[in-house]
């Protein structure tokens, strides 16, 4: 008699992992594969609380590039909205990411080292930067990450997590964090350039999820 409630039930339970899975690149490299089931875990307990948190705000966003890039467009644009749409990342604070064509909300651009200062002064063509409407990813660090990370051992496709969901931080609103006590470091940290005490981190801690759903 209760044997539908028990089958619901069952499928509720089992709902976090299939969003897990079907997160996974469809190309996964085997640094992708293997960084995708030492995140699956951790993803797996946070994805049901993650997406119980009600869309608050929808963006709309497009992609482009500057200068030469070599890279693949069709990886980066696929790449980033799976950094959107993971349950760890900005979603957590209420925020649904949609790519448009052109125009949007803001604009994700693969950039060419050399064209960083092109945005602003204050861009180096060693790192990424956000100006204005626009997140800047520094070609060099997409297909290379950061020293310091590469140091620590972590894949290029954390990386290219951390750095989606940093340069989009700033863009809603959030500054540079710092370390506060040992433990997994702010995605809004400078993690690039080193964590110091912390432990490196591309997802965005819960009081930053929820300093931006406060906005």
């Amino acid at each position: 008699m209760d044997r539908a409630p028990r089958a619901l039930r069952r499928l509720v339970a089992l709902a976090p992992l299939v969003l897990v899975l079907l997160a996974a690149p469809a190309h996964a490299t085997d640094e992708d594969a293997s960084e995708h089931r030492r995140a699956t875990s951790a993803a797996t307990r946070s994805s049901v609380e993650a997406y119980a948190v009600p869309v608050s705000r929808r963006v709309t966003y497009s992609v482009t590039t500057r200068g030469r890039v070599t890279a693949s467009m069709k990886v980066f644009r696929r790449q980033v909205q799976e950094t959107f749409d993971d349950p760890r990342g900005w979603r957590a604070a209420g925020v649904h990411f949609r790519r448009v064509r052109r125009g949007g909300d803001f604009t994700v651009v693969l950039a060419a080292a050399r064209t960083l200062p092109s945005f602003s002064s204050g861009c180096s063509v060693q790192w990424s930067c956000r100006v204005g409407r626009h997140v800047v990813i520094n070609q060099l660090r997409w297909t290379r990450a950061s020293p310091a990370w590469n140091r620590a051992g972590r894949s290029l496709r954390g990386y290219r997590h951390l750095v989606v969901n940093h340069e989009t931080g700033h863009w809603l609103g959030r500054g540079h964090a710092s370390c506060r006590r040992r433990g997994r470091a702010p995605v809004m940290m400078q993690q690039s350039m080193g964590t110091g005490r912390c432990w490196f981190n591309p997802w965005p801690l819960p009081w930053e999820a929820a300093a931006v759903r406060r906005r």
